[in-house]
């Protein structure tokens, strides 16, 4: 969620709220989405413009955790579910902004936007199970549990969210984590520790002499949250005074410090008085019930998650605070006026001077610029000033929705534990809760249609499954070619046709395997599973998306074989040669071996009635040769750093069209319990490798006859590569599918004045080093 503000204002005071701290020989509770966040941003050399190198960030992931291990700290990761209704206008919102920033992703601009890979969740969860590191997905939103659970441990909490300086936990924010082990010693014994700086609300408290804990969560509902705007609260503010500060501060952070002074005079109770006696009085019911559900947030003390880390506890209640008796009725049945004069009549002699002073300091360039960019957070299709009628129904929809969100978890316990357990696919749990399904902006042609939308019927089908046929419709939320979005209704006649009657959540888990066959054989026409059957079984779902996306895309040859060459480099190739990403390292250490090696190759000899796909025959000596070639295009182009304007968003919408069959049809292949090997990312794709060797093979007529003089001599990996050729050869033939002939860019005609060719040359290239 987030506290707006409230994390620049604690970084300014930081040695009042934030001490050092040895993390080590402990458990840590993990905010999942926020810590892959964080270490995608962190990762160098991870190209985003390409679609992901998912290789290099699961890696980067797997290291982070080594490193708690080796200070013996147990780590437990909580991950976000649906979106609660009352979230949903925020998604929206968001949606637009990563629409805009995807749109300009480009080599250049990749380092500056925080644009991530649509698989790079996924990609995260990989690591974590590869590490042996438990986790979970909640039914909703996770900041509760992630709290109830660390409170129940007692041990910090790691996140990057600003809502946990007001819950009464041990808080360790992202950016204080310094990830290399520190070797220190206690009671003369070795340990390692990460160096970190760590929140207590006791410090908080401290600061503010007089300040009650209990009033913490009112602080993060009056300044607003992705929940609870404070517009809302509007009038309060009008009223309040604002302290004044020595630094040059925005209001925002004036706001949050006058709050602390504020409260620190306050009861929980005489604050809610105060602030509902600014309002009027057929507003005061419902701001009241809005407040009480987020403190009932804040104060949660249930944490479902716990029986899923195997962790034994007694059931405790939501929440364990009370107003007093009969407070909330004589409230409510006080008189507006009667609590103006009863409450503020000391605060009133200040409105009118801090009326102009407010007025003063929005004339500031620097709280415009805060005020235009939160007002494009929060707002989606209104002006700058809303009409008090529209401010009261907001204040509704919020309760509405909030109490919703509160009938226990808001799903059948079916579904519930579908989660939990991993068979329902986080991609697919907005499918069911909202029947709404939002695009992933990523790396594409915007001038081309949503990627996604070639996997709708896929979609569907899931739909149609978890919701047993009884929809007409659900909603698929797309960008459009003017990086805005639209509600496109998907109904079921792009539909499958239903295999069992029975209820999903009462079909045996054979019947819903035979689910996922039956709509492969449906929506694929031709479709042999004898084919995919014979492939290693980890590249069997990467395949069917393959054959997908080529039945419904317009795909080239080449692109088709530099996925199959990739999954070739990072599943059979690096297993005998570790993981090298850079051409310098490895040619130093292997150049001399490699060419003694490719003397004495022997002409490769294959046999299409001898198929060969067992990697771990792969040869290491035929490794080191197809390394020492391949190994460079894992890096950018050289073209490419000379020619920012040579990058082929054609190609990347291209590969965004894959990523988006093979993340669908895995999802599918979950919610069918897994009839194959589920796909792994890390092992399979790497986009800027993928880009790249398209690239080398767009002009090539035989994609396959160039690859095998490209690494000519790599007898035993050009077989493995050779076979996964065949294979798909064989169902290209069988389906009747189409593979395109590449249309990119057009070159430049060589019969042009050779002076005006350079002349152009040397134009073309000033103008692209000029973007750099």
């Amino acid at each position: 969620m987030g506290v707006r503000g409230l994390t620049t204002y604690i970084s300014h005071k930081q040695n009042s709220f934030l001490q050092d701290f040895l993390l080590h020989d402990s458990p840590l509770v993990i905010d999942g989405h926020s810590l892959c966040a964080q270490l995608y941003r962190l990762q160098q050399n991870c190209f985003s413009a390409f679609g992901g190198d998912y290789d290099k960030f699961a890696s980067y992931v797997r290291n982070f955790f080594k490193n708690l291990k080796k200070c013996n700290i147990t780590p437990y990761v909580l991950f976000d579910g649906s979106y609660e209704n009352r979230k949903l206008k925020t998604a929206y919102n968001r949606l637009r902004s990563k629409i805009y920033g995807a749109s300009n992703l480009d080599p250049v601009t990749q380092g500056s936007l925080q644009i991530f890979p649509l698989l790079v969740r996924d990609v995260f969860i990989e690591a974590l199970i590869d590490m042996n590191v438990p986790y979970t997905v909640c039914e909703f939103e996770a900041d509760d549990e992630v709290a109830a659970m660390a409170r129940h441990l007692e041990c910090p909490v790691l996140s990057y969210d600003s809502d946990f300086y007001i819950y009464n936990v041990l808080y360790i924010p992202f950016n204080t984590l310094d990830f290399k082990a520190k070797p220190i010693e206690i009671d003369g014994t070795k340990h390692f520790a990460l160096e970190c700086k760590i929140f207590r609300v006791e410090y908080m408290l401290k600061n503010y002499g007089g300040l009650q804990e209990d009033l913490l969560p009112l602080l993060a509902t009056l300044l607003g949250n992705d929940y609870v705007k404070k517009k809302v609260f509007r009038k309060f503010f009008y009223q309040m005074k604002l302290t004044k500060t020595r630094k040059k501060t925005n209001d925002q952070q004036k706001c949050i410090h006058s709050l602390f002074q504020w409260l620190q005079n306050e009861t929980l109770e005489t604050a809610i008085q105060k602030i509902l006696g600014r309002l009027r009085k057929r507003q005061k019911g419902i701001t009241l019930a809005l407040i009480k559900k987020s403190i009932n947030g804040y104060h949660s003390k249930h944490c479902r998650s716990l029986k899923y880390f195997n962790i034994n506890v007694e059931d405790t209640p939501e929440s364990d605070w009370q107003l007093p008796e009969n407070f909330e009725e004589d409230m409510l049945a006080q008189d507006e006026d009667d609590n103006e004069n009863e409450n503020e009549s000391s605060e009133d002699e200040d409105v009118s001077s801090e009326n102009e002073e407010v007025q003063e300091e929005e004339k500031d360039k620097e709280e415009e610029e805060e005020e235009d960019k939160e007002e494009e957070e929060e707002q989606e299709d209104t002006d700058k000033e809303e009409e008090e009628e529209e401010e009261e129904e907001e204040v509704e929809d919020n309760v509405t929705n909030s109490e919703d969100d509160q009938l226990n978890l808001g799903v059948p316990k079916w579904f519930a534990e579908g989660i939990r357990q991993n068979h329902i696919p986080k991609g697919y749990i907005n499918l069911y809760t909202h029947h709404l399904h939002f695009c992933s902006p990523q790396a594409e042609d915007y001038d081309e249609d949503d990627s996604f939308l070639c996997c709708l019927p896929i979609l569907r089908y899931a739909f149609d499954l978890l919701t047993d046929y009884s929809k007409k419709y659900c909603v698929y939320v797309s960008r459009q070619k003017d990086l805005c979005y639209k509600r496109l209704f998907i109904n079921n006649d792009i539909g499958t046709s239903r295999l069992f009657d029975t209820p999903f959540s009462d079909l045996t888990e054979d019947q819903l395997k035979s689910c996922f066959e039956h709509f492969l054989k449906e929506k694929l026409k031709g479709f042999e599973l004898k084919f995919v059957e014979q492939l290693p079984s980890n590249f069997q779902l990467f395949f069917i998306a393959i054959l997908w996306w080529v039945a419904n895309c317009e795909v080239p040859l080449g692109n088709v074989h530099s996925l199959l060459m990739c999954y070739v480099m990072l599943d059979a190739i690096d297993e005998k040669t570790g993981t090298f990403r850079g051409q310098f390292q490895f040619n130093n250490k292997y150049s001399k071996r490699v060419e003694e090696l490719k003397k004495n190759a022997t002409p490769l000899v294959f046999d299409e009635n001898e198929l060969f796909f067992n990697k771990n025959k792969v040869q290491y000596e035929d490794s080191l040769i197809a390394a020492h070639v391949l190994l460079k295009h894992f890096e950018l182009d050289d073209k490419i750093k000379k020619k920012p304007k040579s990058y082929d968003k054609k190609k990347m919408q291209s590969f965004a069209q894959f990523q988006c069959c093979l993340s669908q049809i895995n999802y599918l292949n979950i919610l069918c319990r897994s009839p194959f090997e589920s796909t792994k990312y890390s092992k399979s794709f790497n986009g800027t490798f993928v880009y790249n060797i398209a690239v080398k093979l767009e002009n090539q007529i035989d994609p396959k006859a160039f690859l095998e003089q490209y690494i000519r001599g790599a007898n035993s990996v050009l077989l493995f590569y050779k076979s996964l050729s065949c294979i798909f050869e064989k169902c290209v033939a069988k389906m009747g599918l189409t593979l395109h002939k590449w249309e990119g860019k057009k070159r430049r005609r060589r019969k042009r004045n050779t002076i005006e060719d350079e002349i152009n040359f040397i134009v073309k290239g000033f103008e692209s080093e000029v973007i750099i």
